[in-house]
């Protein structure tokens, strides 16, 4: 892939491309997709003809497939676009795919004119699309029993990715409901649970493994095991929350064709943490992390991994123990190692027995690949520290933001719009400056932002403003819950709040400008905003945002 180095420098801080050049850049984006070579058969590559949940077919938001993967797109100027469909409501689910049928949530549709001080409810919406037309072919009520508001910075009722075996579809919301329905709408089962005190994160993605359906809550009422937080003596009660309204939340595994509850996790999971699922020595397990912001009460705080069947479901396999792990990240593993983040360091453990292997520093020195802008090229900063980059920054990843693709641990930085690649084997870490924006619009030459972006009016279909946060109008890096990337074959794509998806060759010899694919859009700058992670399968990407759902397949003939 050629490197994108056709980017001018603005006043005040703002790139613009001039017309030749912005020309010149998008062609090098089309081409860099067209000239993709289809993968050849082999018993490393399996075909990815679903994404059947939030972590797609394989557990672990990475799949492998024959199709030429679309890695080119934008929504605002209809370039990749199948179809697009107006949604009727917004909201942060990802998607779930199964053959010709898309499944997700939206929020119950608020009445024509409600101001943005009361865009909230309870109750969601469980959709069925068709995954080759974009037509809504039926739709189901979802209620919940707390008043939550809608477009959320870090979650919404939404949030919960629904769940496909190919028969069933089963819908969360994220305040006090799960329901199962088959593919015709009709309903199975549905069950109600206590929604969380505090913090109803949209890190609890619901996981669909072996019959069972998992996920984080609290304990029922009456259960003896039940716990809640406890305030230290002397505790300020307006920093630390009433133990009341925050009782412990564990990982819980229902029966998926009945509801009837199996089992309960017996340490605790922290509902800042989204739990993976996968395979140790032949054992079903899931990994997760304890602790983040605000004193969440699970202890002790630092990561963990469970047996998830058999007698022992539930059951501790290991546990570390970290005063501060940053847990804000899907909990990558695989069968030999897994991963986590604290003070600054990427922890990998062994995943059979949780030893600590290696602690690879992220952020003390580094190979940075910074844009010059008065060069207009990048820049190679060996063995740096990321001070390169920006001198204030928090030495974590932007929430969520973390994939593990082969041996390497990708992440989008905190601070500095750099997306981050980490070599499990040798630690070696690399960094690539991206800008934080493109503003494509017809007839016009593209806008190039690498420090300052273009707000979100975080309106939905109906030109009503969602999101009363006024945190939503920052640029999607850092405080913020993303939804998590995913990989495809060696492509990860990381989308923000702002509706950018960056596309990256995890598996190119040097991270620099090379590396980075293509920047896409999901629509106009200024009104476009999604929490939402895309979905692959067949060859086309399904990716939504408050507005619409689009279906992104390869189309260009450049």
């Amino acid at each position: 892939m050629l490197p994108i180095i056709f980017l001018a420098l603005l006043k005040d801080a703002k790139v613009k491309s001039f017309g030749f050049l912005a020309e010149s850049l998008f062609l090098i984006l089309i081409v860099g997709c067209s000239g993709q070579k289809e993968h050849e058969p082999g018993s490393d590559v399996l075909p990815a003809e679903n994404w059947p949940m939030a972590a797609g077919p394989n557990h672990n938001w990475t799949a492998k497939t024959y199709f030429n993967v679309p890695t080119v797109w934008s929504v605002s100027m209809g370039k990749n676009v199948k179809w697009k469909t107006e949604l009727p409501e917004g909201g942060q689910s990802g998607i779930a795919v199964w053959g010709n049928r898309l499944f997700l949530t939206i929020n119950k549709p608020l009445p024509e004119g409600t101001p943005v001080e009361q865009a909230e409810g309870s109750d969601i919406v469980g959709m069925c699309i068709n995954a080759n037309t974009g037509k809504i072919e039926w739709t189901v009520p979802i209620p919940g029993s707390k008043t939550m508001a809608h477009s959320g910075l870090f979650s919404d009722n939404t949030s919960p990715t629904p769940t496909t075996d190919g028969k069933y579809v089963w819908f969360v919301n994220a305040v006090g409901m799960m329901a199962c329905y088959d593919f015709q709408g009709n309903s199975i089962w549905s069950r109600p649970f206590e929604s969380r005190g505090r913090h109803n994160a949209k890190q609890c993605e619901p996981i669909l493994v072996d019959g069972q359906l998992l996920y984080v809550m609290v304990k029922d009422e009456g259960d003896p095991g039940r716990k809640t937080a406890k305030l230290p003596e002397g505790a300020n009660r307006k920093s630390v929350p009433d133990p009341q309204m925050w009782p412990w939340t564990y990982i819980r595994s229902f029966d998926a064709s009945t509801g009837k509850p199996l089992w309960i996790e017996t340490s605790g999971t922290s509902i800042h943490n989204t739990p993976s699922t996968g395979y140790v020595n032949g054992e079903a397990v899931v990994f997760r992390g304890r602790g983040g912001g605000h004193q969440p009460p699970e202890t002790p705080y630092g990561f963990g991994m469970s047996n998830i069947q058999g007698t022992k479901a539930g059951s501790p396999l290991w546990s570390y123990s970290h005063k501060n792990p940053f847990t804000y990240t899907v909990a990558h593993f695989d069968e030999q190692y897994a991963y986590g983040i604290a003070d600054g360091s990427l922890l990998k453990f062994e995943s059979t027995t949780g030893k600590l292997i290696n602690k690879f520093p992220l952020f003390d020195s580094a190979i940075i690949f910074k844009w010059d802008s008065l060069q207009q090229k990048y820049e190679a900063h060996p063995g740096a520290p990321f001070e390169v980059i920006t001198e204030k920054y928090k030495p974590i990843p932007t929430n969520h933001s973390t994939i593990l693709v082969g041996k390497y641990y990708l992440f989008m930085t905190h601070e500095g719009h750099c997306i981050g690649r980490v070599d499990t084997d040798t630690g070696k870490a690399e960094y690539l400056q991206v800008p934080v924006q493109v503003s494509r619009n017809r007839n016009q030459e593209d806008l190039i932002l690498w420090n300052d972006h273009i707000p979100s009016d975080a309106t939905n279909s109906r030109g009503m403003k969602t999101a009363m946060d006024r945190r939503a109008q920052r640029d999607g890096w850092g405080h913020v819950t993303l939804g998590s990337p995913i990989a495809v074959n060696e492509y990860v794509f990381f989308s923000t709040m702002i509706g950018m998806t960056y596309v990256v060759n995890a598996q190119s010899e040097i991270f620099d400008g090379s590396a980075l694919v293509a920047i896409n859009d999901l629509g106009p700058a200024g009104k476009t905003w999604s929490l939402s992670s895309p979905s692959y399968a067949n060859g086309k990407l399904y990716h939504r945002g408050l507005k619409y759902i689009v279906c992104i397949e390869n189309k260009s003939t450049i």
